[in-house]
């Protein structure tokens, strides 16, 4: 006999009954007229540590029951089932559920390091081009009333960029989209960096860096490489499918809502992994060996741009005048790198286009 309360399907009344179970598997409540009914006609809910246990009958009803220990024996008696009880042996199975914990925490690592890139490239490659330039419509115009300033730069110099851009395009297929635009960087100080609609952007800190021209040449062919392989779109299928993954695991469906939003932030702050900058230098080195464009103009701007970070190079520029001025400036603060190979390391790290020893050695070597 179980004890427990019943509830009818038709209203809320609780009322106390004891169930009966016979052993050619009749089952009866004591007062309730339910009719001839056997164990097989009956739902039972899986056992989960001392929780309540519920018997719904075929018309809705339910048996409401703390006695687990009789059910199971009930259970046990008429279904030699495996998944009868299978919840509470898990449960109560810590290693099981350790192992289990360890298996998702894996799980999560693998897919996010490897699965997530993978799936990105995957879909960013097969996506036609239109993909691109939808998700690049209007974020220079957010970024001008966030970071920028109309360039300072003379209209002979602009002049004479873009002039060198659309050398570099013609050698590169597929690149008669790509356009070159310059903006006083501020805050976001000596910067290029590519859009999804194939709009690259200089900075006039990082322009004003520059001794020769063939050394912002290498940058642009680095921002064509981003392009080329689709960076833009690839990063933000990785940030949506992470979004994704998180919204299943949490239930937090903010995360994915604010992507899109964050999309100019993302492409300026770190926007892109190590393995894409790879791939993008490559892109750079290749073109540069091609054409005969000696690939340490690449490592001595990349040595610049990293100096460019240090408080001593904005110290230096306050009391110099003019672009020998800043020359002059940004080759101390070079040497000074040079000299402190940790806070080069920290620079690296913070960097929005992070530039290792490796990276710069790259461009020396294959000269």
């Amino acid at each position: 006999m179980i004890q427990g309360h019943f509830f009818n399907s038709e209203t809320s009344e609780k009322k106390d009954v004891s169930l009966t179970y016979y052993a050619d598997g009749l089952v009866r409540f004591n007062s309730i007229k339910t009719g001839d009914l056997y164990f097989n006609d009956l739902k039972i809910s899986s056992r989960i540590a001392n929780t309540p246990r519920y018997i719904t009958l075929p018309d809705g009803s339910q048996f409401e029951s703390m006695d687990n220990q009789a059910i199971d024996e009930m259970v046990k008696q008429f279904s030699e089932s495996f998944i009868n009880g299978l919840a509470h042996k898990l449960e109560n199975a810590k290693s099981f559920i350790l192992l289990t914990v360890v298996g998702v925490i894996i799980f999560a690592w693998l897919f996010i390091q490897l699965g997530v890139p993978f799936f990105s490239k995957q879909v960013a490659h097969l996506l036609p081009e239109q993909a691109s330039q939808y998700m690049g419509q209007g974020v220079l115009e957010v970024m001008d009333k966030s970071w920028f300033d109309k360039s300072q730069l003379s209209e002979k110099k602009q002049s004479e960029l873009r002039q060198l851009f659309k050398d570099l395009q013609k050698n590169i297929a597929g690149s008669e989209n790509y356009k070159l635009v310059f903006r006083l960087g501020g805050k976001i100080q000596a910067n290029a960096f590519a859009l999804p609609d194939g709009t690259i952007v200089f900075t006039d800190e990082l322009i004003n860096l520059a001794e020769n021209n063939l050394e912002i040449a290498s940058i642009m062919l680095h921002e064509m490489g981003h392009l080329k392989h689709r960076h833009s779109l690839r990063s933000t299928i990785q940030q949506f499918s992470l979004a994704m993954f998180m919204m299943a695991v949490t239930g937090d469906v903010s995360t994915s809502s604010s992507i899109v939003s964050a999309i100019p932030l993302m492409l300026i702050e770190s926007g892109y992994s190590q393995g894409m900058e790879t791939e993008a230098d490559t892109f750079s080195l290749n073109y540069m060996k091609e054409h005969s464009i000696n690939p340490n103009y690449f490592a001595v701007i990349m040595e610049k741009l990293q100096a460019s970070y240090l408080p001593e190079y904005s110290e230096c520029k306050e009391t110099s005048k003019g672009f020998e001025g800043n020359i002059k400036c940004i080759k101390e603060a070079v040497l000074k790198n040079k000299n402190n190979k940790k806070r080069e390391e920290l620079l690296n790290y913070f960097s929005t286009h992070p530039s290792s020893n490796e990276r710069i050695e790259r461009f020396k070597i294959s000269q």
